[in-house]
């Protein structure tokens, strides 16, 4: 009597991985990565939104915008640091958001109802690739029209 066959098994019920699992793999690794350093840079343009609606607001009390802009500057250089590359070929770290007072558009409009202020900058991020050992650079433009009329309750 001939001893009895072993039934075959398919590849995926021996446990070895099919090209279409490396694929997915390979995917959802270079999403991951990609979602780890491009999310940062997001972040941070949210961040920069914040800080401009925070100064905003200030401005309904604040008269002084000269004062208000130097900090809006300030605090948008505080928010982070990122590698970029210098000149003589070194990397420095710099301020994500680095705004300079004279590239601020601060308009006041007190002749409409209810009156507005009118804040706008571009500026330009360092985006650092760490495994790739890149860079490449992201420009944003903050733009925000919010009114800075009193609440009446």
């Amino acid at each position: 009597m001939p001893p009895s066959a072993s039934p075959r098994l398919r590849p995926s019920e021996r446990g070895e991985t099919s090209w279409v699992t490396m694929v997915l793999l390979a995917s959802l690794l270079a999403g991951g990565y990609l979602a780890v350093v491009w999310g940062q840079v997001y972040l941070l343009r949210y961040e920069a939104g914040v800080v401009v609606t925070e100064f905003s607001n200030k401005s309904i009390h604040n008269r002084d915008d000269e004062g208000l802009i130097q900090g809006m500057c300030h605090k948008l250089a505080g928010l982070a640091t990122v590698k970029s590359p210098a000149g003589d070929g070194t990397i420095a770290m710099v301020p994500a958001v680095e705004v300079r007072p004279e590239d601020v558009t601060w308009e006041r409009n007190v002749s409409v109802s209810p009156p507005t202020l009118h804040v706008a900058f571009v500026y330009t991020t360092s985006v650092y690739f760490p495994l790739l050992d890149r860079f490449t650079e992201k420009t944003f433009v903050v733009d925000r029209t919010q009114e800075i009329q009193p609440a009446r309750w």
